[in-house]
């Protein structure tokens, strides 16, 4: 759905702007050359779902609190979970146990089969083809009750061991420091196992994410530098390409890419704020604010 969006979003800016990337359509001129269209976003993101079906129980957080690394965000009612897993322990149990009854029942088998297949026996003739046939059938079949029961307990054991993982993260933790973006449900709801619960934006660093028309995205290379101009407020940042989608998007008929900044950016920047990505470095500063005033720079080092 996020992406969905952010498509939504930039391919009508393309359209409304009549083509922001064209020089003369009305974005900003960084040097002489046109600047793409993006959005500031977090380093790390993540929506942070249940892994089995259930209701929820408690939600501890609310939108905009911070978060640590660690930090219990959310539980699960492991209650049903709970009564699943001692069912599946009791048939566990059960299949363990014809397993093995499946396993005497064998070696009964392999041992009447040794009386009856001795070298004088059968040199004799004492028993008929029809028994001998019997008493490899016996076997035969005992070999095969024991293999199923076999299956049976490992597929068992399998719903054992996951359910008392499903159990054991019924609790949501935040896996690294951060912001809550969203909460969709509340407490109480009833959720679908991978439904989005809390969505947590990291705050350990941000990038741009931004598009390029299909005929100038081939030119773009991972490491090559940029300029990454924030409107408000003015400032504009040293960075260089991360990544590069792979296609073409059909929906805009653009190429997506992110953006790295070079260096910290101010506490200012933040995730959502609109960015123009530029080719080319930022001389003699890692930052620049763009103001009608005197420039204050920090230079870089």
């Amino acid at each position: 759905m996020e992406r969905r969006g952010w498509i939504r979003v930039v391919a009508l800016t393309f359209l409304c702007a009549g083509g922001l990337a064209a020089a003369d359509s009305g974005a900003p001129h960084l040097g002489g050359s046109a600047a793409f269209l993006g959005v500031v976003i977090p380093q790390e993101s993540v929506d942070l779902t249940s892994k089995f079906e259930g209701r929820l129980d408690h939600l501890l957080v609310d939108v905009g609190a911070l978060v640590h690394t660690g930090e219990v965000l959310a539980r699960m009612d492991v209650r049903t979970l709970e009564q699943d897993l001692a069912a599946a322990r009791a048939t566990q149990q059960s299949s363990r146990a014809e397993e093995q009854a499946a396993g005497l029942a064998l070696a009964e088998a392999r041992e009447k089969k040794e009386r009856y297949f001795t070298p004088r026996s059968l040199e004799l003739g004492v028993y008929s083809k029809e028994e001998l046939a019997t008493i490899r059938y016996q076997e035969s079949t005992a070999l095969a009750r024991l293999e199923a029961a076999r299956a049976k307990t490992r597929e068992q054991q399998a719903r054992v061991v996951e359910l008392e993982q499903n159990k054991s993260e019924a609790a949501l933790v935040a896996p690294f420091d951060g912001v809550v973006a969203t909460r969709p449900v509340s407490p109480g709801a009833r959720v679908a196992a991978g439904q989005p619960i809390l969505r947590v934006l990291g705050t350990g660093g941000r990038k741009v994410r931004f598009a390029v028309p299909e005929e100038e995205g081939r030119t773009l290379r991972p490491g090559s530098p940029l300029r990454l101009t924030i409107d408000q407020p003015a400032v504009t940042l040293a960075g260089h390409v991360e990544s590069i989608a792979p296609e073409v998007d059909a929906a805009a008929r653009m190429v997506f890419a992110v953006a790295a900044f070079d260096g910290p950016p101010p506490d200012t920047v933040a995730t959502g704020m609109v960015a123009h990505v530029q080719p080319g470095t930022v001389q003699g500063s890692v930052v620049q604010l763009e103001s009608s005033g005197p420039t204050p720079t920090r230079s870089g080092p």
